[in-house]
């Protein structure tokens, strides 16, 4: 039993002792058997300090039951919409292919290619804003250790989605010639993997998560 349980538990029962023993008119004689009646009302003032402990731990089970259930929920929902995030990939190799066609054409566009990372970078915009809502709400149940050691909050997408675009391009645009495609494929490279990477911590972690709240 936790120190809470305790402390709610105590108050309780010392509150409906007082109310019975308030409730008695000679407090001297009130454990004194003297009679049927007595030992009932006995009996009847110690039945209802029971009930209203027995009404205190079912109360506080029902509300830990809940609790549980609905950090597993979201915990659910953050890793199904974590499984979604594979798609910022997506969006970075569509900027990293439009970046090496305007090297290879001397800096035209295409418009296929444009669109193609359009298209990727609005997918992608709606699967983040969906992890940013699950976030939200399972962050919540998260322990501050949890949190702590955690690879994937919502934030850290949210600025990677900001930055990791911007550096592609920042590196095309520092070396625009095809002789540098090598170096800027590296680059692309770099970042790609450091994406991979942070969506199979953040996937692998949400299920280890899951797998220790369904034990407990």
């Amino acid at each position: 039993m936790s120190r809470d349980w305790v402390t709610w538990l105590g108050c309780v029962l010392l509150f409906c002792s007082g109310v019975v023993w308030g409730m008695i008119p000679d407090k001297t004689s009130f454990m004194t058997v003297t009679s049927v009646h007595d030992l009932f009302d006995i009996f009847g003032a110690i039945a209802t300090m029971v009930a209203a402990a027995v009404a205190v731990i079912a109360l506080s089970n029902w509300r830990s039951q809940f609790r549980h259930a609905a950090r597993f929920e979201s915990l659910k929902s953050l890793k199904d919409a974590a499984t979604r995030l594979h798609t910022f990939r997506k969006y970075l190799l569509t900027v990293q292919a439009r970046c090496i066609h305007l090297m290879q054409s001397g800096g035209v566009e295409d418009k296929d290619l444009r669109d193609m990372e359009e298209e990727a970078k609005q997918s992608w915009t709606r699967d983040l804003e969906a992890y940013n809502q699950a976030w939200g709400t399972a962050a919540v149940f998260f322990t501050p250790e949890e949190e702590a050691k955690f690879s994937g909050p919502a934030p850290v997408f949210v600025k990677r989605s900001l930055d990791d675009p911007m550096r592609i391009v920042m590196a095309y645009a520092n070396s625009p010639n095809i002789e540098s495609r090598p170096e800027f494929i590296d680059t692309c490279s770099s970042i790609n993997e450091e994406v991979r990477c942070l969506y199979a911590s953040t996937v692998s972690e949400l299920e280890w998560m899951l797998r220790q709240k369904y034990r407990q």
